[in-house]
């Protein structure tokens, strides 16, 4: 059973600022008289889903979002905005001061602070009616002083500031624009795209991206980022490709661990790997706190048409490749991939400096059982190989079964000489497959379909000991016997056997990846 829900990434055929920048908290209307502030710091208790299935209540700072100070001098006066300027919570730890002189007294009769889920004109978090959210203080009455208010919490719709806060996290990571737009192509602050987060209590409606730049979320979705995150990840990228994005074709429904198809797999993936990179960890969590691997377990498939390979793919060169995702975003502002190989092949190497597309790179999308390197015959190496599920093909009864065994699969040991396997060229165009083991054993075709593999000592002449080695657009492989006209097969479950059957292009179980490589 597939773990994921039906996301849509609904196709159906993942401030205006005079200077660019945005403006410090700082004082209002200049005067000789003495400014009177409130200050303190915007906080929200927030449902944590990334906390766990109980969802434990935490607090943090609301950053970045619009805040305004309010009042008047007079009590024959009406309460009014009284900064000019354009002022957000601070950037670490939603703190604010806002100050105003009095003109016409020395103190004010009203003064209180409005908040709102608003980000000038960058982001903002809005109900269905596209009203932002708000929270005002309680009005300071006859001030004569600034005053402390200390911590200052919303006391409804707290999902909202959830949204709001993490959508924060993408846009200060989003390493390509000098001003406080999106992407390179607005370069200027008035240029800027507004994404809008539509959420309301009780909603049904989510979680989608629908290409409008607006974020659809349902009434819980907030309490999971890497849900936020993965929503708001389709608008960057659709943002990054200057509202080209890729059509995207077989996407509904959609799996994490399954195939679907190319454009699917690319766009679903990197918001995968969007949340998962920005929160720090390999993993979807879903609202109510259920969180799935984004590593191959039970029921996973391979290549590139599976979206949990791409993200992982994408979090290993981000993390341990590259250095960083600020190149491939850079890439992705002056490219518009619409493909994972696409990207990787021809995009990659377009980055200053150019981005690996060998070695360690390679090395990173095979343990995702994703295969663009060199082809495995002849390389003098030898390859565990999966076809999925996060198990190998194995000797039976492992190295110690010296004359004749079985092919089975197991959990993945990639210390293990009998999951490693060497493929031998002969000179028709087959190649022999065979363990690392001391005494090693051939791969050989089963004589009915959906047979038992066997394992047999090398006999040069066996017809059923030569395969074919196709290679598949998806970035895997197929093994098939020419003489039977068997592929390597098998329900992909530690303790199956492996089994050859007939051939097929559209069974994922005869897609088999090199998931390491050992010379």
């Amino acid at each position: 059973m597939s773990i994921r829900p039906t996301f849509l990434l609904r196709l159906l055929a993942p401030v205006v600022l005079a200077a660019g920048v945005i403006v410090p908290l700082s004082a209002g209307v200049a005067s000789a008289a003495t400014p009177i502030c409130l200050s303190g710091n915007l906080q929200f208790d927030y449902q944590s889903a990334e906390a766990g299935t109980a969802k434990p209540t935490l607090t943090r700072a609301a950053r970045n979002a619009s805040v305004e100070l309010w009042g008047r001098e007079k009590s024959t006066d009406t309460d009014h905005k009284l900064n000019a300027d354009t002022q957000l919570t601070g950037a670490a730890d939603g703190s604010f001061t806002l100050c105003h002189t009095p003109v016409t007294t020395t103190t004010m009769d009203h003064l209180f602070v409005r908040f709102a889920t608003r980000n000038n004109q960058v982001w903002r978090v809005a109900d269905s009616a596209g009203t932002v959210y708000t929270h005002t203080t309680p009005t300071q009455t006859n001030v004569s002083a600034s005053v402390a208010l200390g911590v200052v919490k919303p006391t409804a719709a707290a999902r909202a500031w959830h949204a709001f806060d993490t959508v924060n996290l993408l846009w200060t990571r989003r390493a390509n624009s000098t001003t406080p737009c999106w992407t390179t192509a607005e370069t200027t602050a008035a240029t800027c795209t507004t994404l809008t987060v539509r959420w309301q209590t009780g909603s049904a409606d989510g979680p989608y991206y629908d290409l409008a730049n607006t974020v659809h979320l349902a009434d819980a979705d907030p309490d999971s980022e890497h849900t936020v995150l993965h929503e708001t990840g389709h608008f960057f990228q659709n943002r990054l490709y200057n509202s080209t994005f890729p059509t995207v074709t077989d996407c509904n429904p959609h799996y994490i661990e399954k195939a679907s198809s190319a454009t699917c797999a690319w766009t679903e993936g990197f918001g995968d790997a969007v949340a998962a990179y920005l929160l720090g960890d390999n993993r979807y969590v879903f609202p109510n706190g259920f969180s799935y691997p984004l590593t191959a377990a039970a029921g996973w498939h391979t290549g590139d048409h599976v979206q949990g390979n791409v993200a992982g793919s994408l979090l290993q060169l981000w993390n341990q490749v590259d250095g960083s995702w600020d190149r491939t975003i850079k890439t992705l502002a002056a490219n518009t991939p619409a493909t994972f190989a696409d990207w990787f092949t021809n995009v990659r190497p377009t980055a200053t400096p150019p981005l690996s597309t060998t070695g360690a790179a390679l090395t990173a999308l095979d343990s995702h059982a994703v295969n663009y390197g060199p082809t495995v015959v002849d390389d003098n190496a030898y390859h565990a190989l999966s076809n999925g599920g996060g198990v190998a093909l194995q000797h039976g009864g492992t190295c110690n079964v010296v004359l004749q065994s079985v092919a089975e699969f197991a959990a993945l040991d990639t210390s293990r000489a009998s999951q490693r396997w060497k493929f031998t060229a002969n000179g028709d165009g087959t190649v022999r497959i065979y363990d690392s083991c001391l005494v090693p054993l051939y791969l050989t075709a089963p004589t009915t379909a959906g047979g038992q593999v066997l394992l047999q000592a090398v006999n040069l002449g066996a017809a059923n000991q030569r395969w074919q080695v196709t290679r598949n657009s998806v970035g895997t492989y197929t093994l098939t016997n020419p003489a039977t006209g068997f592929s390597l097969d098998g329900n992909a479950t530690a303790g199956q056997a492996v089994t050859a059957n007939t051939a097929s292009a559209t069974s994922t179980s005869q897609k088999w990846a090199s998931v390491f490589t050992i010379s």
